[in-house]
């Protein structure tokens, strides 16, 4: 409601001492008083620019608490009137003003550490962290944003990966209206369950039906769900969300219960970026693209006005007007630099802080101006240095001596200045807080119980008494992200310590990495094991992360994400590698967008190292590897041509290093397996005698490997996937007895391997060689033989297991063949033999989950051998109908839990597809018609979602369309996609 009468006291300001200092800035309060008051509303955005230190956060605080006012109309017309020289008497006035409407405000910082799903970069929980805080900030006009919130409802249940609660990720106001539905169907609490749990309510047939009943009770229209729910969910729901979001933020606007206005404030815009600022074109732009797509779909006109804090212009430096998607024109932003303190502010300020002695103030002034030289009307003074002067006073004065301007006569070059004044800061100050505060830049986030180990370990003094006199200072801020009590050291200070290499903060960095190793916080420790030796805590932080991805330990894996952009990683190379690492990671869980982007970055990075470094034949070879790790990700997508230029550079990347170094066997056999790839692609596109000279030229490079290092296991087993892969390509061109005799050679090179190493689980390849040559030796009715390469083939996976029992791998892939010899022995009427070496396969995948519980591949296969199961079940007699149905459903539980972990897992959504189509024949078989258009039906919405993927795939396709005829055939009107 109106209130321009109202009296409105704002929030007591007492305990923020920074805030209570803040000088100057007045044309930046006056013009943000103009997007506040004026009508129309300024369609622009306002984007503060400027060095780091400058107080453009403080800026953005101080619009925050001191400015979002609305006058009334006569008010504004008296203050509108000022000239710009009057900015000051303008700046005063709000500041000081009590009467006005107050503005709701939220503010969204870019660089607050992520706490869970607190993650403000984070392009989908950052603006579901938004979107908590904008329902806060404006609650009493109880926005409502239906269409946004169901899609992110809808993305969480598809995702499952979330161990934050559902109370923790949505509002009250949208806590109240999902609770009640998901827990009539979920039939347990859901507030204080994790989301990922809330997948099983899909195992109760309820997902849909509580997702219609969750449409309903937000009032989002049949048409929106629909669209929202046909979007595949990362390749296209999670772009979307930004607009979704801007589209109910806009449509909440224009109705009648809103404010005049509503601020929006964006700080550390630069940390979107971090290391990846060289980054050019597309990779550039899309650090901050989820930040553009929202801010492009925001409708000014209604009343929206957004501020950005960062370093660059977003013009000239940050190109916003020319990025290739979603640029912002110049005419839409309003780019102001924040540069530094006229003198007379600055002598303001030393007021504030009761430094009036007149040539005391003079000479502080002096010492931290960019250029002493400078007439005094010219001085530019620096806000960071200027407080720092202010606390070396100050910390001189509790001890009971004044300083002079003597004191500050010596001024340093403006290089050093940094360093000198904490220097003569701390030379003023306790020792025992002048060990601390070196001690504590150490610390990401600090809070008194943290600082008192700090203590302990580095042998300083800590108390009470001096942790209030360090948090009192100008360079310690507070972190609210952390909690109420946390606080952080200045990024300057922190960077200044980093780059002397202080004696005590090293120190710290010990104490801290021993201290979080104790506590089982392995992220966390290598972030300091990173300070102490940067190498080393990258080398870790790959080895761990690999690791753990192999494991499938997901939540290890976003604990060393959320440390990742604050890792000192000093060469493009290893950039490179931790990208690659990443890619890998999102690709295995199906987050292809992410996975493409890692890989391309790592392309980048490496050819950025060969600018410095071209002849360097270990950076080719690594290049050579992210380009054909995005080739392998480009042809699982079915991006085919794109693929096949990956594949290519890889293999060009990988002859620049042999012909700088001709021996060198890593570029050798990797140009193998990128031939290898090439040979696989090109026989799925049917350009067959392209494939068969790429899996011949791998063997030769494999054979070239083997010449120079012939007791070399892994070449060898590289040769055997080659000729394994050239098998399977005769078998495909019919060419039998050649496809038996590669296999056969296949299998030869695996045991030449195991020869060599048999401990060497790595090469145990020879069962999958074994699992095709008895696949083809299936297809040419030859059972015996057939059977026998099946048997052999689980012996070789039980010889590896016989090595490493806990390996989830190997368990998967023997659960594989298990289902094979099934099929098998079901096709020569072994029905009895079939039904138990589907239970050894269920049993089997089983104990791999035991091991990795979210390792994707055995549930698949889990769900693969109950399907199998099922179909002899429905085919044997109608007296085990119903044991079918319990196999099919377990199966289809089985691929929901592998599409938890990896929504778009292509080989899971074609799985599924069979299980609901043989569930929906059996159930056509026992006449009950609805359920069985309902499983079919399924069926075909899990091909759509598989195409909408990966849209060339042929196998896909087929079955689509055939269930779809059938299903026309029925007089149904699903729609194929």
């Amino acid at each position: 409601m109106p209130i321009d009468d109202e009296d409105f006291e704002s929030e007591s300001i007492g305990d923020d001492r920074q805030l209570q200092l803040f000088t100057d800035r007045h044309e930046f309060t006056r013009r943000f008083a103009f997007y506040l008051n004026e009508d129309p509303p300024r369609e622009k955005i306002l984007y503060f620019f400027g060095d780091g230190g400058n107080g453009k956060s403080l800026l953005l605080k101080h619009l925050q608490v001191n400015c979002c006012k609305r006058f009334s109309p006569q008010v504004w017309q008296q203050l509108r009137a000022l000239p710009e020289s009057q900015a000051a008497e303008v700046a005063n006035f709000v500041r000081e003003a009590k009467t006005y409407t107050p503005i709701p405000v939220v503010r969204h910082d870019f660089g607050l550490i992520p706490i869970k799903e607190d993650k403000p970069q984070d392009r989908f929980y950052g603006l579901l962290m938004l979107r908590r805080n904008l329902a806060e900030a404006a609650n009493k006009y109880k926005f409502k944003f239906p269409n946004y919130d169901f899609a992110c409802f809808w993305y969480l249940l598809n995702k499952g990966e979330s161990d934050a609660t559902l109370e923790q990720l949505f509002p009250d106001d949208v806590m109240e209206l999902l609770t009640p539905v998901v827990e009539t169907f979920a039939e347990f609490p859901v507030v204080a369950q994790a989301v990922a749990v809330l997948k099983g309510i899909d195992k109760l047939g309820g997902i849909k039906r509580a997702m219609k009943l969750i449409q309903k009770r937000l009032g989002v229209s049949d048409e929106k769900a629909e669209e929202i729910r046909r979007k595949d969910i990362d390749t296209e729901l999670i772009d979307c969300l930004p607009k979704l979001f801007a589209d109910d933020f806009n449509a909440a606007m224009a109705g009648k219960h809103k404010p005049e206005r509503l601020v929006m404030l964006f700080d550390t815009h630069e940390k979107l970026w971090d290391e990846k600022r060289s980054f050019q074109g597309i990779k550039f732009w899309y650090q901050d693209e989820w930040f553009r797509r929202l801010l492009r779909a925001l409708d000014w006109k209604a009343g929206i006005v957004v501020a950005v804090a960062g370093r660059d212009c977003p013009a000239t430096q940050l190109r916003w007007p020319n990025a290739s998607k979603f640029p912002i024109p110049e005419d839409y932003i309003d780019a102001q630099l924040v540069g530094h303190l006229f003198a007379a502010y600055a002598r303001d300020y030393l007021h504030k802080v009761e430094i009036d002695k007149a040539d005391l103030a003079d000479a502080v002034i002096r010492y931290a101006s960019l250029n002493s030289d400078d007439s005094w009307e010219n001085l530019q003074v620096h806000p960071f240095y200027l407080g720092l002067c202010a606390d070396v006073v100050l910390a001189e004065r509790k001890r009971g001596i004044e300083l002079l301007s003597s004191d500050f006569a010596r001024i340093p070059k403006l290089e050093k200045k940094t360093e000198e004044l904490t220097d003569l800061l701390l030379s003023y100050v306790d020792r025992e807080v002048r060990s601390a505060v070196h001690s504590l830049s150490a610390c990401r986030a600090f809070d008194e119980d943290l600082y008192i180990k700090l203590g302990a370990g580095c042998h300083f003094q800590a108390s009470s008494a001096n942790f209030e006199i360090l948090t009192s200072f100008s360079f310690v801020w507070k972190e609210p992200q952390r909690g109420e009590k946390w606080y952080r050291i200045h990024d300057l200070l922190r960077r200044l310590d980093a780059d002397r290499d202080n004696d005590k903060t090293r120190r710290a960095h010990k104490v801290l990495e021993g201290y979080y190793r104790e506590l089982g916080n392995v992220a966390e420790a290598i972030y300091h094991a990173n300070r102490l030796d940067w190498e080393r805590g990258v080398d870790e932080w790959e080895e761990v992360f690999e690791e753990a991805s192999r494991l499938s330990r997901y939540g290890e894996c976003e604990s060393l994400l959320a440390v990742r952009s604050e890792l000192w990683i000093k060469s493009d190379f290893w950039l490179g590698r931790i990208s690659n690492s990443e890619g890998d990671y999102y690709a295995h869980l199906a987050r292809y967008a992410e996975a493409k982007q890692e890989y391309l970055e790592a392309v980048a990075a490496y050819d950025c190292e060969l600018i410095l470094t071209p002849d360097d034949e270990g950076t080719l070879n690594n290049k050579g590897n992210a380009l054909r790790c995005l080739g392998d990700l480009q042809a699982q997508l079915t991006e085919f041509e794109d693929a096949k230029q990956s594949y290519s550079e890889a293999i060009a990347a990988f002859d620049s290093a042999l012909v700088i170094a001709p021996d060198y066997i890593t570029a050798l056999g990797n140009k193998g397996i990128g031939l290898q790839r090439l040979g696989e692609l090109q026989a799925l596109l049917t350009e067959r005698d392209r494939a068969e000279l790429s899996y011949l030229e791998a063997i030769v490079a494999y054979n070239s490997a083997l010449v120079i290092a012939p007791k070399d296991s892994r070449w060898l087993n590289n040769k055997g996937n080659a000729l394994q892969g050239l098998g399977e390509l005769q078998a495909l061109i019919k060419k039998f007895d050649l496809a038996k005799l590669s296999y056969k050679e296949a299998i030869a090179a695996y045991d030449s391997a195991l020869q060599i190493a048999p401990d060497d689980i790595g090469v145990l390849n020879k069962g999958n060689a074994l699992q095709r040559l008895g696949e083809l030796q299936a297809l040419l009715s030859e059972f015996p033989d057939a059977k026998l390469s099946y048997k052999e083939a689980i012996a070789a996976y039980d010889s590896a297991l016989q090595i490493a029992p806990d390996d989830s791998r190997w368990l998967s892939n023997k659960g594989g063949v298990l289902v094979q010899l099934g099929q098998l022995q079901v096709e020569v009427k072994e029905f009895d033999a079939a039904k138990q070496s589907y239970s050894e396969a269920i049993a089997t995948c089983k104990s791999a989950l035991l091991i990795a519980p979210d390792y994707n591949y055995a549930l698949n296969n889990k769900g693969n051998a109950l399907r199998c199961r099922g179909d002899l079940q429905a085919q044997l007699s109608e007296s085990e109908f119903e044991a079918a149905k319990l196999s099919y459903k377990e199966a289809i539980a089985s691929f929901d839990s592998a599409l938890v972990i990896a929504p778009d897992y292509i080989l899971a959504l074609n799985s599924k597809g069979l299980a609901l189509k043989s569930m929906g024949d059996l159930q056509a078989k026992l006449f009950n018609q609805q359920e069985a258009l309902k499983n079919w039906q399924e069926a075909l919405e899990m091909y759509n979602r598989s195409l909408a993927i990966a849209p060339n795939d042929d196998w896909a396709r087929h079955r689509r369309d055939a269930l779809q005829e059938s299903l026309d055939y029925l007089g149904d009107d699903t729609v194929s996609s």
